[in-house]
Protein backbone atom coordinates (compact mmCIF):
# COMPACT_ATOMS: atom_id res chain seq x y z
CA UNK A 1 0.00 0.00 0.00
CA UNK A 2 1.80 3.11 -1.23
CA UNK A 3 1.82 6.58 1.80
CA UNK A 4 2.48 9.75 0.90
CA UNK A 5 4.75 11.87 2.45
CA UNK A 6 2.74 15.54 2.95
CA UNK A 7 3.77 19.03 3.70
CA UNK A 8 2.95 19.61 7.43
CA UNK A 9 0.27 22.39 5.76
CA UNK A 10 -1.33 19.37 4.62
CA UNK A 11 -0.91 16.75 6.94
CA UNK A 12 -3.14 19.09 9.34
CA UNK A 13 -5.70 19.64 7.30
CA UNK A 14 -6.01 15.62 6.55
CA UNK A 15 -5.65 14.76 10.30
CA UNK A 16 -8.19 17.12 11.44
CA UNK A 17 -10.64 15.94 8.66
CA UNK A 18 -10.05 12.55 9.67
CA UNK A 19 -10.62 13.66 13.74
CA UNK A 20 -14.15 14.98 12.50
CA UNK A 21 -15.36 12.20 10.81
CA UNK A 22 -14.30 9.79 13.87
CA UNK A 23 -16.17 12.31 15.75
CA UNK A 24 -19.00 11.72 13.57
CA UNK A 25 -19.32 8.65 14.91
CA UNK A 26 -18.79 9.34 18.10
CA UNK A 27 -21.86 11.82 18.25
CA UNK A 28 -24.22 8.83 16.52
CA UNK A 29 -23.22 6.87 19.62
CA UNK A 30 -23.72 9.46 22.50
CA UNK A 31 -27.30 10.40 20.63
CA UNK A 32 -28.37 6.38 20.99
CA UNK A 33 -27.25 6.21 24.62
CA UNK A 34 -28.45 9.11 25.58
CA UNK A 35 -32.04 8.34 23.65
CA UNK A 36 -32.15 5.11 25.23
CA UNK A 37 -30.64 5.64 28.82
CA UNK A 38 -29.91 9.17 29.70
CA UNK A 39 -27.75 12.27 29.43
CA UNK A 40 -24.92 11.22 31.91
CA UNK A 41 -24.75 8.57 30.09
CA UNK A 42 -24.72 10.31 26.79
CA UNK A 43 -22.09 12.88 28.07
CA UNK A 44 -19.78 10.07 29.07
CA UNK A 45 -19.81 8.54 25.68
CA UNK A 46 -19.34 11.67 24.26
CA UNK A 47 -15.98 12.70 26.46
CA UNK A 48 -14.57 9.12 25.86
CA UNK A 49 -15.36 8.75 22.07
CA UNK A 50 -14.01 12.36 21.30
CA UNK A 51 -10.75 11.51 23.55
CA UNK A 52 -10.18 8.35 22.08
CA UNK A 53 -10.49 10.22 18.46
CA UNK A 54 -8.12 12.79 19.27
CA UNK A 55 -5.62 10.09 20.79
CA UNK A 56 -6.16 8.33 17.36
CA UNK A 57 -5.69 11.60 15.29
CA UNK A 58 -2.65 12.23 16.72
CA UNK A 59 -0.99 8.56 16.48
CA UNK A 60 -2.21 9.22 12.97
CA UNK A 61 1.68 10.13 11.02
CA UNK A 62 0.38 9.42 7.44
CA UNK A 63 -2.51 9.04 4.74
CA UNK A 64 -2.76 6.79 1.41
CA UNK A 65 -3.09 9.16 -1.47
CA UNK A 66 -6.07 8.26 -3.52
CA UNK A 67 -6.37 5.32 -6.31
CA UNK A 68 -3.89 6.24 -9.14
CA UNK A 69 -6.61 5.31 -12.24
CA UNK A 70 -9.33 7.30 -10.31
CA UNK A 71 -7.28 10.35 -9.42
CA UNK A 72 -6.18 10.27 -13.53
CA UNK A 73 -9.54 10.16 -14.34
CA UNK A 74 -10.63 13.30 -12.30
CA UNK A 75 -7.78 15.23 -13.09
CA UNK A 76 -8.32 14.77 -16.94
CA UNK A 77 -11.91 15.57 -16.23
CA UNK A 78 -11.27 18.66 -14.69
CA UNK A 79 -8.67 19.82 -16.55
CA UNK A 80 -11.02 19.91 -19.57
CA UNK A 81 -13.81 22.04 -17.99
CA UNK A 82 -11.45 24.43 -15.46
CA UNK A 83 -8.36 25.53 -16.93
CA UNK A 84 -8.10 28.31 -13.80
CA UNK A 85 -4.80 28.93 -12.08
CA UNK A 86 -5.97 27.16 -9.28
CA UNK A 87 -7.00 23.51 -11.20
CA UNK A 88 -3.47 24.18 -12.99
CA UNK A 89 -1.91 23.99 -9.75
CA UNK A 90 -3.80 21.45 -8.26
CA UNK A 91 -3.07 19.47 -11.40
CA UNK A 92 0.54 19.65 -11.28
CA UNK A 93 0.63 19.03 -7.48
CA UNK A 94 -0.81 15.97 -8.66
CA UNK A 95 1.16 14.83 -10.98
CA UNK A 96 4.21 15.49 -8.69
CA UNK A 97 3.06 14.21 -5.74
CA UNK A 98 0.99 11.12 -6.79
CA UNK A 99 2.40 10.14 -9.58
CA UNK A 100 6.05 10.84 -9.09
CA UNK A 101 6.20 12.60 -12.83
CA UNK A 102 8.61 16.21 -11.44
CA UNK A 103 9.47 17.09 -15.41
CA UNK A 104 5.80 16.98 -16.33
CA UNK A 105 4.65 18.81 -13.59
CA UNK A 106 7.09 21.50 -13.84
CA UNK A 107 6.54 22.12 -17.83
CA UNK A 108 2.53 22.10 -16.95
CA UNK A 109 3.51 25.10 -14.65
CA UNK A 110 6.04 26.89 -16.97
CA UNK A 111 3.29 26.82 -19.62
CA UNK A 112 1.02 28.76 -17.47
CA UNK A 113 4.06 31.19 -15.77
CA UNK A 114 2.98 34.35 -17.96
CA UNK A 115 -0.07 34.67 -16.15
CA UNK A 116 1.91 35.54 -13.20
CA UNK A 117 -0.32 33.98 -10.81
CA UNK A 118 0.74 33.68 -7.47
CA UNK A 119 -0.81 29.99 -6.89
CA UNK A 120 1.04 28.96 -10.44
CA UNK A 121 3.95 30.66 -9.51
CA UNK A 122 4.50 29.43 -5.94
CA UNK A 123 3.69 25.88 -7.05
CA UNK A 124 6.14 25.93 -9.31
CA UNK A 125 8.88 26.98 -7.37
CA UNK A 126 7.66 24.71 -4.51
CA UNK A 127 8.26 21.79 -6.78
CA UNK A 128 11.76 23.43 -7.69
CA UNK A 129 12.80 23.41 -4.67
CA UNK A 130 12.34 19.94 -4.01
CA UNK A 131 14.35 18.57 -6.70
CA UNK A 132 17.10 20.82 -5.58
CA UNK A 133 16.63 23.58 -7.95
CA UNK A 134 16.74 26.12 -4.89
CA UNK A 135 18.38 29.31 -7.60
CA UNK A 136 15.88 28.77 -10.21
CA UNK A 137 12.95 28.90 -7.81
CA UNK A 138 14.13 31.82 -6.35
CA UNK A 139 14.78 33.84 -9.44
CA UNK A 140 11.20 32.65 -10.88
CA UNK A 141 9.70 33.67 -7.58
CA UNK A 142 10.91 37.10 -7.45
CA UNK A 143 9.72 37.74 -11.04
CA UNK A 144 6.67 37.48 -9.91
CA UNK A 145 5.05 41.16 -9.65
CA UNK A 146 3.38 40.05 -6.50
CA UNK A 147 6.60 38.58 -4.80
CA UNK A 148 6.21 41.04 -2.41
CA UNK A 149 2.57 41.44 -1.76
CA UNK A 150 1.22 37.65 -1.83
CA UNK A 151 1.53 35.75 1.29
CA UNK A 152 2.35 32.80 0.07
CA UNK A 153 4.75 33.94 -2.36
CA UNK A 154 6.39 35.59 0.37
CA UNK A 155 6.81 32.48 2.70
CA UNK A 156 7.45 30.44 -0.28
CA UNK A 157 10.71 32.90 -1.03
CA UNK A 158 11.30 32.64 2.76
CA UNK A 159 11.74 28.93 2.62
CA UNK A 160 14.09 29.05 -0.49
CA UNK A 161 15.81 31.55 1.37
CA UNK A 162 16.35 29.95 4.40
CA UNK A 163 17.56 26.96 1.89
CA UNK A 164 20.23 28.57 0.66
CA UNK A 165 21.76 30.30 3.83
CA UNK A 166 20.39 33.90 3.59
CA UNK A 167 18.73 33.62 6.97
CA UNK A 168 18.46 37.63 8.23
CA UNK A 169 17.11 37.82 4.38
CA UNK A 170 14.43 34.80 5.04
CA UNK A 171 13.25 36.10 8.73
CA UNK A 172 12.41 39.42 6.78
CA UNK A 173 9.98 37.94 4.28
CA UNK A 174 8.71 35.43 6.91
CA UNK A 175 7.57 38.35 8.99
CA UNK A 176 6.04 40.38 5.98
CA UNK A 177 4.15 37.04 5.57
CA UNK A 178 2.65 36.77 8.71
CA UNK A 179 1.64 40.52 8.15
CA UNK A 180 -0.20 39.66 5.05
CA UNK A 181 -1.65 36.38 5.99
CA UNK A 182 -4.58 38.11 7.97
CA UNK A 183 -6.48 38.36 4.41
CA UNK A 184 -9.41 36.09 3.79
CA UNK A 185 -8.92 32.89 1.77
CA UNK A 186 -5.28 32.27 2.07
CA UNK A 187 -3.65 30.32 0.40
CA UNK A 188 -6.42 30.04 -2.53
CA UNK A 189 -8.61 26.76 -2.26
CA UNK A 190 -11.63 25.50 -4.00
CA UNK A 191 -12.56 24.02 -1.13
CA UNK A 192 -15.51 23.84 1.75
CA UNK A 193 -15.31 26.74 3.84
CA UNK A 194 -14.35 24.03 6.97
CA UNK A 195 -11.48 22.98 4.97
CA UNK A 196 -10.80 26.44 3.97
CA UNK A 197 -10.67 27.44 7.39
CA UNK A 198 -8.26 24.63 8.64
CA UNK A 199 -5.92 24.85 5.40
CA UNK A 200 -5.40 28.93 6.35
CA UNK A 201 -4.45 28.66 10.32
CA UNK A 202 -2.29 25.43 9.29
CA UNK A 203 0.01 27.53 6.48
CA UNK A 204 0.25 30.38 9.32
CA UNK A 205 1.25 27.48 11.83
CA UNK A 206 3.82 26.76 9.49
CA UNK A 207 5.13 30.24 8.87
CA UNK A 208 5.24 30.82 12.69
CA UNK A 209 7.40 27.71 12.93
CA UNK A 210 9.85 28.29 10.28
CA UNK A 211 10.52 31.77 11.59
CA UNK A 212 11.15 30.62 14.39
CA UNK A 213 13.65 28.38 13.13
CA UNK A 214 15.38 31.55 11.53
CA UNK A 215 15.19 33.14 15.12
CA UNK A 216 17.44 29.71 16.33
CA UNK A 217 19.93 29.91 13.34
CA UNK A 218 20.04 33.73 14.59
CA UNK A 219 20.61 33.18 17.99
CA UNK A 220 17.62 34.94 18.98
CA UNK A 221 15.97 33.05 21.35
CA UNK A 222 13.20 35.00 22.71
CA UNK A 223 11.42 35.70 19.32
CA UNK A 224 11.93 31.90 18.73
CA UNK A 225 9.95 30.52 21.74
CA UNK A 226 7.71 33.35 21.33
CA UNK A 227 6.92 31.77 17.35
CA UNK A 228 7.18 28.38 18.52
CA UNK A 229 4.35 28.83 21.09
CA UNK A 230 2.02 31.20 18.43
CA UNK A 231 2.07 28.47 16.03
CA UNK A 232 1.40 25.39 18.37
CA UNK A 233 -1.68 27.69 19.85
CA UNK A 234 -3.08 27.67 16.30
CA UNK A 235 -2.38 23.60 16.50
CA UNK A 236 -5.33 21.42 17.70
CA UNK A 237 -2.62 18.48 16.80
CA UNK A 238 -0.09 18.20 19.51
CA UNK A 239 1.89 15.91 17.21
CA UNK A 240 2.50 18.71 15.26
CA UNK A 241 3.74 21.24 18.21
CA UNK A 242 7.62 22.38 17.45
CA UNK A 243 9.62 22.92 20.70
CA UNK A 244 12.72 25.36 20.79
CA UNK A 245 15.51 23.21 20.81
CA UNK A 246 18.42 22.55 23.22
CA UNK A 247 21.50 22.85 20.81
CA UNK A 248 20.61 25.97 18.37
CA UNK A 249 20.17 24.88 14.70
CA UNK A 250 23.28 24.54 12.84
CA UNK A 251 25.33 26.01 15.67
CA UNK A 252 28.07 24.32 15.02
CA UNK A 253 28.55 26.68 11.62
CA UNK A 254 27.95 29.65 13.77
CA UNK A 255 30.19 29.35 16.75
CA UNK A 256 33.51 30.07 16.74
CA UNK A 257 35.82 27.41 17.47
CA UNK A 258 36.80 27.71 21.46
CA UNK A 259 39.56 24.98 21.70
Amino acid sequence: MRVMRYDPEILYVHKLCFFMFLSTFTLLAAAIVTWNFDIPSGLKVLAAGLGLSYIVMVLKKDFNPPETKLTAKRMAHTILQDTSPLSIARFASQLYYYFHEPAQAISLLEKYLPSQDPLICTTLGDILLKEGKAKRALYILRDNPFALVDPLLLATQGRVLKHIGKIPEATRLFERSLSLSKREKFPKSSSNWITQKILTISYIANIHHRLADCYIILDDITQAKKHYKAGNRLLLDISLWRRCPPVPIDSTKNRKNTY
